[in-house]
């Protein structure tokens, strides 16, 4: 009896029909398949039993003859129909009863040209700058991005998703080559004489806006602090530097309290007197080395060579290792924390974001333009290549899977097929027989 197998799709052999025992699939659309299958083939098989036992019996009597005539026509006709369109259906997935009969087994035999024809489809249909053009020409594009970011439950969807990406990304990263790569452009940064200017003209902003008086201050009270820690020394030295005589009048002692002295009130005096004339010209001195750190080919060059020395240092590149290594740990840290700072503060750009275009119709206006416009290139650009990658994908399938998929999403209508043509079949064979009778 040819019928075919109820067996799931995915372990039915292509070419010989053959199936493995692994269960079906928990799947309502194979299920009905596989319920109209079995009741194509079953009507298939109760008319060739109809068939056979209207050719083997026959009632007694005449009264019956005429009737039986027409049940055997019937019979013979739903047959025949019947058994044509399960070859039909049966040839254009695989080769009825594993036959190589020719011209069956269409689709595993055509993969290649519907992998094409597919991919041609939705470039012609899909992807034609003209056709995205036209789609796009009346929709408000950014309106509709506005609503969808402005309801907090899809930006926090959209927050969270892009956040527990992350780890994936970092785990993606060598460590190694990472560090390299900031060694590289730290290096690269800090090359040639052009760090020099940009150095200077921060120092004159900042001589401008008086921040470099702390930095003074700390160092007149790093100065105090020196002074009074080595005040022994400079006792010592002065006393060796003197004469006997003073040595043994203590003069050389009296010499180093003045000296000491004198420098702690100047000290003094210069950290708590901002106009005092030293601290003027300090000032002066640093917008000195400001202007000839953007004006002094000599001196750039000494000070760019100065930083690529420094960041060339190893203390430098285990800072840079170590910093990559800590910054990965604390991301990583925070984005699998359901409270994270990273997560809610991308939760709460998307909601900004989405109700800043609500509010603003001219910024809608603005992005819808170039959004139209990116859509537009994006099919002229790709649109080839994406209708390349359907193509190769379905190029790549394994036959049975292309047999598998289109079968689930056809075979039902193609078993309503199987049933109309054993029905419709009889009856047509019934109506030849009674046209030959009356003829």
């Amino acid at each position: 009896m040819p019928y075919e197998s109820d067996a799931p799709l995915d372990d039915r052999d292509t070419m010989t029909g053959k199936t493995s025992k692994k269960p079906a699939p928990a799947d309502g659309g194979y299920s009905r398949l596989v319920r109209m299958r079995r009741l194509a083939n079953g009507l298939l098989l109760a008319i060739m039993v109809l068939f056979v036992f209207s050719h083997m019996w026959e009632p007694p009597g005449q009264d019956w003859d005429i009737h039986w005539r027409f049940l055997r026509a019937f019979a013979e006709a739903a047959m025949v129909g019947g058994l044509a369109d399960w070859f039909a259906v049966t040839a254009i997935f695989r080769h009825p009863l594993g036959i190589p009969i020719p011209h069956t087994a269409v689709i595993p035999k055509n993969q290649d040209r519907i992998a094409d024809a597919v991919g041609r489809f939705i470039a012609d249909n899909f992807l034609k700058p003209s056709l995205v053009a036209e789609r796009v020409k009346d929709k408000d594009l950014s309106e509709a991005l506005g609503k969808w970011l402005a309801e907090p439950v899809q930006s926090t969807a959209l927050a969270g998703g892009l956040v527990s990406a992350i780890p994936a990304l970092l785990d993606a990263l060598d460590d190694e080559t990472v560090a390299d790569f900031l060694r590289q452009q730290a290096s690269s940064a800090v090359q040639g004489a052009s760090v020099a200017p940009a150095f200077g003209s921060v120092l004159e902003a900042l001589a401008e806006q008086g921040r470099h008086q702390a930095v003074l201050d700390a160092l007149l009270t790093r100065g105090y602090r020196l002074l009074e820690e080595n005040q022994e020394l400079i006792r010592d030295r002065v006393r060796n530097r003197s004469g006997w005589l003073m040595r043994f009048v203590s003069a050389d002692r009296k010499v180093a309290d003045a000296v000491i002295n004198a420098v702690n009130d100047l000290l003094y005096e210069i950290a708590t007197q901002r106009e005092h004339p030293l601290r003027q010209r300090l000032n002066e001195m640093v917008g000195e080395f400001a202007d000839n750190l953007r004006r002094d080919p000599e001196l750039q060059e000494r000070v760019g060579t100065w930083i690529q020395e420094a960041a060339a240092h190893p203390s430098v590149t285990s800072a840079v290792e170590a910093g990559w290594v800590e910054f990965k740990a604390a991301l990583r840290r925070d984005c699998t924390s359901p409270n994270g700072r990273v997560r809610n503060w991308l939760q709460t750009a998307l909601t900004n974001l989405g109700e800043g275009l609500m509010r603003e119709p001219k910024v809608r206006a603005a992005l819808n333009a170039r959004l139209k416009a990116l859509l537009v290139e994006l099919a002229a650009r790709h649109g080839e290549d994406v209708a390349k990658l359907v193509s190769e994908t379905i190029r790549k399938w394994d036959s049975q899977t292309i047999v598998d998929k289109l079968e689930l999403n056809v075979g039902r209508d193609l078993q309503y097929i199987r049933l109309n043509g054993t029905i419709i079949g009889g009856l047509v064979g019934l109506v030849l027989h009674v046209g030959a009778e009356v003829l």
